[in-house]
């Protein structure tokens, strides 16, 4: 069974006037939503990955660091952790409900931080 496509989109920080991801793979089906980047290569600078419903993440195999972003329903940001190294994990981020995993200082060179309002423009 072929595994459903990604959407792309482009994620904007609202309150900082910045881009967060001018290009971001959205989580279509299950197994892409599981496994996050462990389907992807390595993620490029102004790359990303939006994984809804996901409020817990694991870095287990993966061989670089990354940025997570984690934001509510209204995609406002509850809580940012940077340069999570391999072999890592965050446990259930309350009132979280999507996170956008990024190349790790991406969050730090869009200033994006938790309150923030994020937007995502299909492309």
């Amino acid at each position: 069974m072929p595994m459903a496509r990604y959407a792309d989109a482009r994620i904007t920080n609202l309150t900082r006037g910045t881009t967060v991801a001018e290009r971001c793979l959205v989580a279509q089906g299950i197994a892409q939503r599981i496994l996050g980047l462990h389907l992807l290569p390595h993620l490029e600078e102004g790359q990303g990955l939006l994984l809804p419903g996901a409020t817990t993440i694991d870095t287990t195999f993966m061989g670089y660091p990354i940025d997570l972003v984690f934001l509510d329903r209204s995609r406002r940001v509850t809580r940012v952790v940077r340069n999570m190294r391999p072999w890592r994990m965050v446990l259930r981020t309350y009132g979280g409900h999507d996170c956008l995993e990024l190349p790790a200082g991406a969050a730090t060179t869009s200033r994006t931080q938790a309150g923030d309002q994020l937007e995502l423009i299909p492309i």
